[in-house]
């Protein structure tokens, strides 16, 4: 019985820390759900190719929690955008997993909508990016083959001086309006 009491309490406690754990980000910007700013970035990976804008999201292929829900409400938005927009910008699905199948994160992205671009990190990178950004991840307490990460979306522009993250979107759901205000913006600058 006592063996059974002590079992039950380390449970609790893992439970406990992994809702701790998740909602420690959250606890910094409540009330906040969008947050301007001018940062620098030299990121090879960001607005590599035909875009001048991009909305970057961290996460993991097969993320079913975090990740399918956003990416799901992220295509549906950007289908409905004009095709004079979305020739602006992109998204980029970054994935933190490390895993050995490269060809995950493209598959993954690809499919919530076909222009979405899915990039594998390896440990090296998921470093570094992850601490440009501010991205918080870490292993599951509750599931060895999930990861916990934040969900924010981060916009970057590039323009002659460089890239910048403009703007982080900390709030679930996503204000589209504003985003697509925000991206309207960069874009007449």
């Amino acid at each position: 019985m006592k063996h059974k009491l002590v079992a039950y309490f380390i449970i609790l406690l893992v439970l406990f820390l992994s809702v701790t754990v998740m909602l420690i980000p959250t606890l910094f910007t409540k009330g906040i759900s969008r947050v301007e700013l001018k940062q620098d970035l030299d990121l090879e990976l960001i607005l590599d190719k035909k875009h001048n804008i991009e909305l970057v999201f961290f996460g993991y292929a097969g993320c079913n929690k975090i990740c399918t829900p956003r990416l799901e409400a992220l295509g549906e938005w950007y289908a409905q955008l004009s095709d004079e927009t979305q020739k602006y910008f992109g998204l980029k699905f970054l994935d933190i997993s490390m895993r050995k199948d490269t060809s995950l994160p493209e598959s993954f992205a690809k499919a919530f909508h076909e222009e979405f671009e899915g990039v594998f990190l390896d440990k090296d990178v998921v470093r570094h990016y992850t601490k440009a950004f501010r991205v918080y991840f870490s292993p599951s307490l509750l599931d060895k083959n999930e990861i916990d990460h934040t969900s924010h979306l981060y916009l970057v522009k590039r323009d002659s001086k460089g890239k910048q993250l403009r703007f982080i979107y900390t709030a679930y759901p996503y204000d589209f309006k504003q985003i697509q205000s925000d991206i309207q913006e960069l874009i007449h600058e």
